[in-house]
């Protein structure tokens, strides 16, 4: 009896969901809006051999790049089937072609047993398309590459984040709290995060991806008595 308790526990931890797999799906518009933000990063970056990195690939698929399956066969086929989609096509084959055929097919069948993409037929044609893990994926990856920019000089404001994710929730409060620290806030109090440059955008998009809503506010501030230990941790005084 106590290992099939002991079973039973195991599978149920199996099966519980990440994070990540429990947050809304993107939409198609905001899919192609975080790819092109990991495309645009990505788009210089020196290929070894054309190398077709996973990330690479999910971001030009998300930004709408057809990829069908006869690229690998003949590039001009993507542009003769349909002579009225040639300059789409075009483009399209432009956005794959730094990658190496043999890289790329690879890639695609790796992204296939990970159930990140799936093959579809379109127009006669069998056309790679993301599947939902997919957009979740790019999510995270999106996640990865999120950063504040620094202005040239302060305004003299602080930005705090104060938030409180219902306990019922406390996995999403934890991952919220990672991702804050890792775009390098600074903690006042357990719920209370610091920031001197803007970043309300950056606060918006983490609290529609992480379901959050009102429980979290973003404050900004005109003064913070005593914070000169803070200006030295920001480096402001530099």
């Amino acid at each position: 009896m106590e290992k099939q308790k002991t079973e039973v526990s195991m599978f149920r931890k199996r099966k519980q969901k990440t994070p990540l797999e429990v947050l809304p799906l993107p939409t198609e518009e905001q899919v192609a809006r975080l790819a092109a933000v990991i495309e645009k990063k990505i788009r210089n970056e020196e290929l070894r051999e054309r190398y077709a990195p996973v990330k690479h690939v999910l971001a030009v698929l998300g930004v709408g790049a057809v990829l069908g399956l006869s690229l690998f066969v003949s590039p001009t086929a993507l542009m003769i089937a349909k002579p009225f989609l040639y300059e789409k096509r075009r483009r399209d084959f432009d956005a794959w072609q730094r990658y190496n055929p043999y890289y790329l097919k690879r890639t695609i069948k790796r992204l296939q047993e990970q159930k990140l993409v799936s093959i579809e037929e379109r127009d006669g044609e069998q056309i790679v398309t993301l599947t939902k893990n997919g957009k979740r994926r790019i999510l995270r990856y999106s996640l990865e590459e999120l950063k504040i920019e620094k202005p040239r000089s302060w305004d003299g404001s602080w930005r705090l984040v104060i938030y409180d994710v219902q306990e019922r929730s406390r996995w999403l409060r934890d991952i919220f709290r990672q991702t804050i620290r890792s775009l390098g806030f600074y903690q006042l109090q357990e719920s209370v995060w610091l920031y001197p440059y803007p970043c309300e955008a950056h606060i918006s998009f983490l609290r529609e991806y992480y379901g959050v809503g009102n429980d979290v506010l973003y404050i900004v501030a005109s003064k913070i008595e005593h914070d000169q230990p803070y200006r030295t941790y920001f480096g402001l005084d530099a």
